[in-house]
């Protein structure tokens, strides 16, 4: 088959683990693109005793995307696609760390503080705010970081926002956010008639996401290049807990 197109991260929803997004690895995989799946902090096979809604998530893919680059098994340029809850966590890695050359999130929540009230209605929105502020110190992490919205002002890297219409869970507003905080390297896609769930499975998805990381991963051609120019990029490694990845093919 040759050297892959690029390298693609697949990170999942809350309360899920890499199989979830087994079925989008597959077709980046079969579109020529290295896919790596993760186990997030505290889900799956991995350690980890608190969730930081993408913001300690962040340094651990960091540290995962190091382990693949000192063994060689990150390929060309690095790209990555996270649903809900890891699409939150792939603009927050994205902001962080310039490696990262294009985002596909699916579903994502423009901030901790801005999706939380939505999971708990009859709950006052001063104890909200304060559980919050409280989880973060026992998580060891700012909430306030824990942004979409704010991250993706940080990452010159071309990201793609797909949400369904019909979201109740995560409502389409939150990827409006993100992309008017993105402006010109943020593109956002609606796509009628789907929910939080279903949108996973939708053709679009699939569709636009490979045409995406295409366009955005492959090499570029010689004659695009500037004599004399090349890339070279890196990123601060710190602790986190032990992330486990598998990668097609």
């Amino acid at each position: 088959k040759g050297a892959p197109r690029g390298t693609v991260f697949l990170l999942h929803g809350i309360r899920a683990d890499k199989s979830q997004v087994r079925g989008w690895a597959r077709m980046l995989a079969d579109a020529g693109f290295r896919a790596v799946l993760v186990d997030l902090r505290g889900h799956g096979r991995s350690t980890g005793d608190w969730l930081s809604y993408g913001v300690v998530e962040s340094r651990d893919l960091t540290q995962v995307l190091d382990a693949l680059d000192e063994r060689g098994l990150a390929v060309g340029r690095v790209g990555v696609m996270g649903l809900s809850y890891g699409a939150a966590t792939a603009i927050e890695w994205a902001g962080m760390d310039s490696r990262i050359a294009a985002v596909v999130a699916v579903a994502p929540f423009a901030s901790l503080r801005a999706v939380a009230p939505g999971y708990a209605p009859l709950l006052p929105a001063s104890f909200v705010e304060s559980a919050i502020d409280v989880a973060g110190y026992e998580g060891g992490f700012d909430p306030d970081e824990a942004s979409p919205a704010r991250a993706i002002r940080r990452t010159s890297a071309p990201v793609l926002v797909i949400h369904g219409e019909d979201d109740g869970s995560i409502p389409p507003w939150h990827s409006k956010q993100i992309c008017a905080a993105g402006g010109d390297h943020a593109e956002l896609l609606l796509v009628p008639g789907e929910g939080h769930r279903s949108i996973t499975d939708a053709a679009v998805v699939r569709g636009r996401s490979a045409e995406w990381f295409a366009r955005h991963l492959d090499p570029p051609k010689k004659s695009d290049l500037e004599p004399g120019r090349h890339e070279s990029s890196g990123a601060r490694v710190l602790g986190s807990a032990r992330a486990v990845a598998s990668l097609l093919p």
